[in-house]
């Protein structure tokens, strides 16, 4: 586009010296109009910096720009919609005969200026557009993403808009929106509670709706814990409370899923419309309690449902299809039992799963931690007594004998591998400490016989390098006290690993191993670092004192980085 054009649609100006917008658009209806690199032409551009007076010239001259798209399919309205130009917006708008055609219009992604206008969220352009709505099936259809504009503003909150669009749609249209969520769904997803009411109340049908995962509304108001929302659909329908969310094989209850978010509030809601919501099971056999459990939120749920005693014995001791009580479940995970299992003597202590495994079988079968001690300790507390898995019940102290003496023989496989640990450590660092020495000693003796030599003579430079001034020169100089540094520093840390001594407690010997073995890999890690700086210094030495061989210096820099290449290479493929 000619400069001057442009700059006549940003400014709004017909006339500017020689230059006539007249002229050229005269031209430009037989010839072609000028467009900017995007496509837009001299109306787009007009409507982008919002020139109404000068949109109103340019549609004299040459109506025909009103419906011109650009590359990406967008009109001068779109643009102006998605900027917030409303005064554009009115002046295109005003062509009598293209205003229905105009507002259908859609970009390459299936946008309408609506849509524009709502995601952008220009609630001026919204009501001027609505105006114009006669039929909401055709005149604001969805886009590829099958996103309405009244899905647009349940999603994003954007109240204002939701009210004028919902005041023209007197009766239901198109409500399904991406993955077949309806914009109540996504309303509730986005927590936006008031938009998600309006649209409720506009149609209460839309908490019925599932999406392709199976879920309604009212599941993910439950999960989000909105139990306002929650309150009013089931005051309006109780029976939702009963639909299940997922798919066939694959399926949950609104009861489950607060009990898997620990949402007491939510809980007490759904209970209050329903009070026999809490019997259901999912499609794995499960109920409330194994899926709290699942998710560690199983106080949460037992605190609310200890009014009903009833109500926690028909939890804790049902089996879920895989012969798992939540007993089982609990020991799965290593967690305390609560107090209120271990007094219920209901719980089913030597219930068999599928697999002929008791908690405290699967509590035994994991590895051994406080935790888990703990844990064993609880399943043993049990009144009652416990079955193994070879169908022998021994008494109480036996069980918790066994347990203590399996505990010490853990310690001490643990104590042994250790002291290996530790022997290994030592031997490694006997072996790096030399090392270490042998980098700090040649670093040491690189500092006083300095490459190119010093001066001799009686000049006020005698004893400085003769190369100081050359940059290769103090690189080498930095490095060589780097690698210094690092190996002196690895060396003071063997040093001090060696000298340390460790004392008889047990739990003093396992805090002394994590020491040591965190000593040893700051040592590995300095010494590493002082080997690379050992590099760089003979590489820079070398390089400064063979400059004037250009080639030579370049090759002896090309194979000292090769070594970098072979250390790398040797940390990540040996």
């Amino acid at each position: 586009m000619d400069p001057r054009m442009y700059f006549a649609a940003m400014k709004g100006s017909m006339e500017d010296g020689d230059f006539s917008v007249v002229d050229h658009l005269t031209k430009e209806e037989e010839n072609g109009y000028q467009v900017t690199p995007k496509g837009n032409t001299i109306l787009h551009v007009a409507a982008l910096f919002g020139q109404r007076a000068f949109v109103g010239e340019v549609l004299k001259i040459s109506p025909a720009l009103l419906c011109y798209k650009n590359k990406k399919n967008e009109t001068a309205l779109h643009i102006a919609a998605n900027v917030g130009q409303s005064e554009v917006v009115s002046e295109l708008l005003s062509i009598q005969g293209q205003e229905t055609v105009l507002v259908r219009m859609k970009d390459d992604i299936g946008d309408t200026a609506m849509h524009k206008a709502v995601r952008s969220g220009h609630i001026d352009i919204v009501r001027i557009l609505v105006k114009l709505l006669l039929d909401p099936e055709h005149d604001f259809p969805a886009n590829k993403a099958e996103e309405t504009p009244l899905y647009l503003a349940a999603e994003s909150g954007f109240h204002d808009a939701l009210i004028e669009i919902l005041n023209v749609c007197k009766e239901p249209t198109h409500v399904a929106g991406p993955s077949n969520r309806t914009p109540l769904h996504a309303a509730v997803i986005q927590e936006h509670t008031e938009c998600a009411r309006l649209l409720w109340q506009w149609n209460k049908p839309l908490c019925e709706e599932s999406d392709i995962w199976g879920w309604n509304s009212l599941h993910y108001a439950v999960k989000q814990g909105l139990t306002e929302i929650v309150s009013d659909m089931l005051g309006w329908k109780k029976s939702l409370a009963y639909l299940p969310a997922g798919s066939e094989n694959d399926w949950t209850t609104a009861f489950h899923i607060a009990a898997s978010e620990g949402d007491a509030l939510m809980i007490y809601e759904l209970l209050n419309h329903c009070l026999d919501c809490w019997d259901m099971v999912d499609s794995n056999g499960q109920n409330a309690l194994h899926v709290a459990i699942l998710k560690g939120h199983n106080e949460t749920l037992l605190n609310v449902l200890s009014l009903e005693s009833i109500i926690c014995d028909s939890l804790v001791d049902e089996a879920d299809n895989e012969g798992n009580t939540p007993l089982h479940l609990l020991a799965a995970s290593g967690n305390r039992v609560p107090q209120m299992i271990l007094d219920h003597p209901s719980a089913k202590k030597m219930a068999f799963n599928k697999q002929n495994q008791t908690p405290l079988d699967i509590a035994l079968s994991s590895t051994w931690t406080i935790k888990k001690e703990k844990l064993v300790g609880d399943l043993c507390s049990i009144n009652g007594r416990l079955g193994q898995r070879d169908f022998k019940v021994k008494r109480k102290t036996e069980t918790i004998g066994n347990i203590r003496q399996m505990r010490k023989e853990d310690d001490q496989d643990k104590a042994k591998r250790d002291k290996i640990e530790i022997e290994k450590i030592m031997k490694a660092a006997q072996i790096q400490v030399v090392v270490a020495t042998l980098l700090m000693t040649v670093t040491f003796a690189a500092g006083f016989t300095l490459p190119g030599g010093l001066y001799n003579d009686d000049s006020p430079n005698k004893g400085m390098a003769i190369l100081l001034r050359k940059t290769a020169f103090r690189a080498f100089v930095i490095s060589d006290v780097l690698a210094f540094a690092f190996s002196a520093g690895a060396i003071f840390i063997y040093f001090f690993m060696a000298d340390c001594d460790v004392d008889e407690d047990e739990e003093c010997k396992r805090d002394w191993f994590k020491v040591l073995r965190s000593y040893y890999y700051i040592a590995g890690i300095l010494q590493l670092l002082a080997m690379g700086a050992v590099v760089i210094a003979f590489v820079t030495g070398m390089y400064a004192t063979l400059a004037n061989s250009l080639a030579l210096a370049i090759s002896v820099c090309v194979i000292g980085c090769v070594s970098f290449l072979m250390y790398f290479w040797i940390i990540i493929w040996v």
